[in-house]
């Protein structure tokens, strides 16, 4: 590899990185403005979610409520928009996101992107110029909605 192409590179990685972190930003600032959002997920994701959020500044632990008519262990988390900020910023940490390697198992940065990446999709919907808009659960379980049957997708 020449030394342009080399330049061409790390000017690539740098602009992917500031897009990132430019979204990335974007994402905290409409979390931080939400008085409240209901997270919906086994209780096992939620532990793995406050396990890695709980040692961050400021952090209160919500309880999590068993959701009724559910067998299984869902609940709901009812976290305010700083809350929701702590739990992005520490499911971005664990996940490596954008760096590819860090200190967390690979199972941990599995779940994290996954987490990551299904609340911001959640808020990324969601229209902060409108404020009669209700912002929507953030489900973490891809067998809601899915066929009464319960064999999932």
């Amino acid at each position: 590899m020449g030394l342009l192409d080399s330049l061409r590179k790390r000017r690539a990685v740098r602009n992917f990185e500031l897009k990132w972190w430019v979204n990335h930003a974007a994402l905290m600032e409409t979390a931080a403005g939400l008085s409240v959002a209901v997270m919906l997920c086994h209780d096992d994701t939620w532990q793995f979610v406050e396990r890695h959020a709980s040692g961050r500044d400021h952090w209160r632990s919500p309880d999590p409520v068993k959701v009724p008519d559910r067998q299984d262990a869902v609940v709901e988390v009812r976290l305010s928009g700083p809350q929701l900020v702590m739990v992005i910023e520490a499911l971005a940490d664990v996940a490596g996101i954008p760096y590819a390697r860090n200190h967390h198992s690979f199972e941990s940065r599995a779940i994290a992107r996954r987490l990551y990446t299904e609340i911001r999709d959640v808020l990324t919907q969601y229209d902060t110029g409108d404020p009669g808009v209700a912002i929507p659960a953030i489900v973490l379980d891809d067998q809601i909605g899915s066929a009464p049957s319960g064999g999932g997708r």
